[in-house]
């Protein structure tokens, strides 16, 4: 990696003190929301000693470069979250999860060990860069912890009363808790089935709360998300360093990743899934992270002269993105094949390693798709899927239910009329400006400085690869967003290296007033689109909704178009300005999508965290009663490890369940910790298969399991011990959780054919009898 920025003559402590802001930050933002110090030190050991420690030391030894040490933290818990998967597995397949702290350790060991490997304790040839790029760096984080803590983890209770928990995080904890019994992992809600998901996230959950010895509702609700936002900041930085060789572009680069998607003014831009960092979707996350990590790697062995033996890292990292997210390996596969196509078109030979790599990554990919990516079944390949998931589809199209199968475009829109056409073609545009910094990174094609850099066209692959996933994929649960945010630090990176490139050459200060004035007007201009072209955010008839959509790219269209003309006029009038339009454009368009949220806002998301202590009001009707949580909890500290249990709580319900199961229930599975006969069926692959028959979700259809539905309804309903003897002979089941709210339940038949172990209220938990 090079730098062309000035050394600094300043101590070197003065660098390391501006760090104090972000580890403030972080601290007050996890303590906020009622986390003990104890476990904060144990968490933050955990992860310091046995993922960012190993991480560096093994960054340092296989890709060794010019990089700061914020950099190296940054790559370096990339590669240590890599390091830990294999420890995880082979430790967890032999019973031996408690000696897991074994497999860190070993790297600490002979690192301290091996005379040769002791150098890697500390920095080689690091650059000393102007303190404005670790104090805006440290900014950034701190603004990027409140904004993710504030807004999401705050508002998000740990089971411990009653309350609404949304069910993907009780799916999650069901799956770390599996994932600290077996490898590979069973499906927590059947039983004895084999989970096909990308599980990566949860093996890392789980292999903190076993070695830091922490409560896994603790690790997943509380404690993982700072260090991962951590991990993203710094990985974001030191690839876009990396990039472009100056300083600036990395802070550049993280504000447009991680800051501006969660100020940004546009309204109808996509779901929770278009963002980079997704608190509810540890996958997307942790995903992300290891992407980011995988780019630079590679991208470091590819083109920018990083050793051959930084390949076993490279390969590493990017089998554990793979596995990560099923959204993950595509985007690396586009920015290969675009990178190599660039290559084969400039210098008319074939680029061998390039498209070595490229066989492997198909390989990694179609090996993750066939074993733990996992989440694709009833996916079909079907133009503007996503569409569904914005307001005025229903209102336009008159459709209701899931789109039925078969089709190469979305129900609605061959035949639309023209209001629903412009509708669609409004929302389309409207997802692409509000991440503009994806149009600068396609402007770096027709850029003389970017454009012959293979690295840039591998930039742009991955883009091409994200939008082409956005718009072809049609997932159940709208997952094709996953490729927006997976996609957005790269458009971030190239924005910089783009934005760079058209300013080098001029002096100093022409520099910054070019990018300044650029991202001022920029934002102007979205602050008065925002003013007086967004009418109604929730207008209820199909006009008001195609207006409200429509409008504020009317507003754009006509600023765009009289800042041509104004740039025309001057170019005319003043010749010596000739160069810098493209430059001011990039920067205008960047600016589109700036921060415009009020101070009140904030305001708000830091009262979101000190207000109070992480104590959330329970409803008046909740999902889950504190009896049911505490029957669930008293259960995962009774229950032997591998013991499954029979539950009525498959449905997701605040009342006794109707004709129509919602089956997304995760109490005993996830609250409980413990495998079960039959609990919340929809994210299985069987049933995603089925999504649309009937014209119904795959999350109401039946369970694909009926047998196994028919035998817990006996247990509960009208239990013999024909019954009960079957499910301990030939599913392991060893308890009864039977839950009054869920439906009916034959007490005084299972009180005398089993044994009373814990009531609380309408919760009454019985063990079978030997």
């Amino acid at each position: 990696m090079t730098d062309r920025s000035r050394r600094s003559t300043r101590p070197p402590f003065l660098s390391a003190l501006v760090w104090l802001l972000p580890a403030a930050t972080g601290y007050w933002v996890v303590a906020g929301t009622g986390v003990t110090d104890g476990d904060i030190l144990r968490y933050a050991a955990y992860f310091s000693g046995c993922v960012v420690l190993p991480g560096v030391l093994l960054l340092r030894a296989f890709a060794p470069g010019r990089r700061t040490w914020p950099e190296d933290v940054g790559l370096g818990i990339v590669v240590g979250l890599s390091y830990e998967l294999p420890g995880w597995a082979l430790f967890t397949a032999a019973g031996m999860q408690q000696w897991l702290v074994v497999w860190p350790a070993a790297v600490l060991v002979v690192f301290a060990a091996v005379p040769r490997l002791r150098r890697c304790w500390r920095a080689q040839d690091a650059p000393r860069l102007p303190l404005a790029w670790g104090a805006t760096l440290a900014l950034l984080l701190s603004a990027t912890l409140l904004l993710y803590y504030g807004t999401t983890v705050s508002a998000t209770p740990v089971p411990e009363n009653g309350g609404d928990y949304y069910q993907d995080l009780l799916w999650h904890l069901g799956i770390v808790h599996e994932l600290g019994r077996s490898v590979p992992p069973q499906i927590p809600q059947v039983a004895g089935e084999t989970m096909q998901y990308h599980w990566f996230a949860d093996a890392h959950l789980a292999s903190a709360a076993q070695i830091a010895g922490i409560d896994p509702r603790l690790v997943l609700f509380r404690l993982w998300f700072a260090p991962i936002i951590i991990g993203l900041v710094l990985a974001v930085a030191a690839l876009a360093r990396q990039v472009s060789g100056v300083w600036w572009t990395a802070p550049f680069a993280v504000a447009l990743t991680t800051v501006v998607p969660r100020v940004a003014i546009w309204q109808y831009v996509g779901g929770v899934g278009s963002a980079p960092l997704v608190f509810l979707s540890p996958s997307q996350s942790f995903g992300t992270t290891v992407s980011v990590g995988a780019a630079a790697l590679l991208l470091g062995a590819l083109y920018r002269g990083a050793p051959r033996r930084s390949w076993v890292i490279v390969m590493l990292v990017v089998c554990v993105s793979a596995g990560s997210k099923p959204t993950a390996a595509p985007l690396l596969l586009g920015g290969t094949g675009l990178a190599a196509l660039f290559l084969l078109v400039r210098n008319r030979r074939i680029p061998w390693p390039i498209l070595g790599f490229g066989g492997a990554l198909v390989g990694v990919m179609v090996a993750s798709m066939l074993t733990v990516a996992g989440s694709t079944a009833g996916t079909p390949l079907r133009l503007f899927g996503a569409l569904r998931a914005f307001p005025g589809y229903t209102a336009l199209t008159g459709i209701t239910g899931p789109p039925a199968p078969g089709g190469w475009i979305t129900d609605g829109l061959l035949d639309a009329d023209p209001q629903t056409l412009t509708w669609a073609i409004a929302i389309l545009v409207s997802v692409v400006v509000s991440r503009a910094v994806v149009a600068v990174a396609f402007l770096g094609l027709v850029q003389r400085r970017t454009r012959t850099d293979p690295v840039q066209w591998w930039l742009v692959g991955t883009l091409i690869a994200s939008l082409l996933g956005f718009v072809v994929v049609d997932h159940p649960s709208f997952g094709e967003f996953y490729f927006l945010g997976g996609a957005l630090p790269f458009a971030a990176v190239a924005a910089g290296y783009v934005v760079h490139g058209a300013v080098t050459g001029r002096r100093r200060v022409a520099r910054r007033m070019i990018i300044a004035g650029g991202l001022l007007a920029g934002a102007a201009l979205a602050l008065a689109i925002r003013a007086f072209g967004n009418i109604d955010s929730r207008p209820v008839s199909p006009a008001g909704i195609t207006r409200a959509v429509s409008e504020p790219m009317l507003w754009l269209a006509a600023a765009l178009v009289a800042g041509l003309l104004g740039w025309l006029v001057l170019r005319a009038v003043r010749p010596q300005v000739r160069g810098l339009g493209l430059a001011l454009l990039m920067c205008v368009a960047v600016g589109l999508a700036l921060p415009s949220r009020p101070w009140s806002d904030w305001r708000n998301t830091a009262d979101g965290i000190t207000g109070d202590g992480g104590q959330i009001p329970v409803p008046a009707l909740p999902l889950y009663t504190t009896d049911e949580i505490q029957a669930a909890l008293w259960l995962e500290r009774n229950a032997g490890r591998y013991d499954v249990v029979v539950t009525n709580t498959a449905c997701l319900s605040r009342r006794r369940p109707g004709p129509v199961c919602d089956a997304r229930g995760y109490l005993v599975s996830g609250v409980g910790g413990h495998r079960t006969l039959m609990e919340g069926w929809a994210y299985t692959q069987q049933s995603l298969a089925n999504q649309g028959e009937r014209n119904v979700g795959y999350s109401l259809l039946p369970s694909p399991w009926p047998d196994r539905v028919e035998l817990t309804t006996k247990a509960l309903t009208a239990p013999t011990p024909e019954v009960l003897e079957n499910l301990r002979r030939d599913y392991g089941v060893r308890w009864v959780f039977a839950d009054t709210r869920k439906g009916r339940v034959a007490e005084r038949t299972l009180d005398r054919l089993a044994d009373r172990r814990f009531t609380r209220g309408q919760v009454i938990v019985y063990e079978l009898r030997d």
